[in-house]
């Protein structure tokens, strides 16, 4: 895992910095992204695990690790061009294979911060709280709007260091 989290200067509660910890493991398992090796879990509001997702190619599309990423091939910035992605994010997978009515008032935990794309998705979701681990290897120069808009939905979001 990288780097330690420090839940005493975040508003995470201790059960989902063990998920922060536990997604790091699992997304360098599971992730199929050239890029970034992100993971999430939606939470619902009595802590089970509602739904579990992790960035990756659609079944039978090839991966991006194996040489399919157009980002990669263009040199896409960190942040950037994700309309041209093909990996369905960590987040959507967390809500697509989530049941609706557990996650309706749950959480979201995520290895990293959540795009605009997967931001949209969350707000029309039923999450309400978006727990998220800063990532300082890279400038993410979008999360500034993103979090304004989750904010505007009225989501909760925490930063965990």
């Amino acid at each position: 895992m990288s780097g330690e989290l420090n839940f005493q200067k975040s508003s995470a509660m201790s059960h989902e910095i063990k998920w922060l910890k536990s997604l790091e493991f699992l997304a360098a398992q599971f992730s199929t992204c050239a890029k970034r090796q992100y993971a999430s879990v939606v939470l619902a509001p009595n802590k089970r695990v509602a739904g579990f997702g992790y960035n990756g190619s659609p079944p039978g599309v090839a991966h991006c690790i194996d040489g399919a990423c157009p980002r990669m091939t263009d040199g896409s910035a960190a942040g950037t061009k994700y309309d041209t992605c093909i990996a369905q994010h960590a987040e959507a997978g967390a809500l697509l294979w989530s049941d609706s009515s557990m996650r309706i008032g749950g959480t979201l935990i995520v290895n990293g911060p959540p795009c605009m794309g997967c931001a949209k998705l969350i707000a029309s979701s039923g999450i309400k709280r978006v727990v998220y681990k800063y990532d300082a290897s890279y400038a993410y120069e979008q999360w500034p709007d993103v979090e304004k808009f989750l904010k505007l939905a009225n989501i909760i979001t925490v930063e965990v260091r």
